[in-house]
């Protein structure tokens, strides 16, 4: 979509898996964090998108623990 459409990626950053896994029990007294991140614009080849969301998601991802 990003690449046919030419338009800005929006990334999200959420710990839900941490809290809610996907096998196992919900885990009680945590928090879900969601942050809304800085806009990917358009243009990059794939590569360089994919890395630009990991690095911004996961960076965010830390700042959670």
């Amino acid at each position: 979509i990003y690449k046919d459409l030419n338009i800005f990626c929006q990334p999200v950053a959420l710990n839900s898996g941490s809290v809610w896994p996907k096998e196992g029990f919900l885990k009680s007294n945590k928090t879900i964090n969601i942050s809304i991140l800085k806009p990917i614009s358009p243009g990059l080849s794939p590569e360089e998108f994919l890395k630009c969301l990991e690095n911004n998601i996961y960076n965010e991802l830390n700042k959670f623990n």
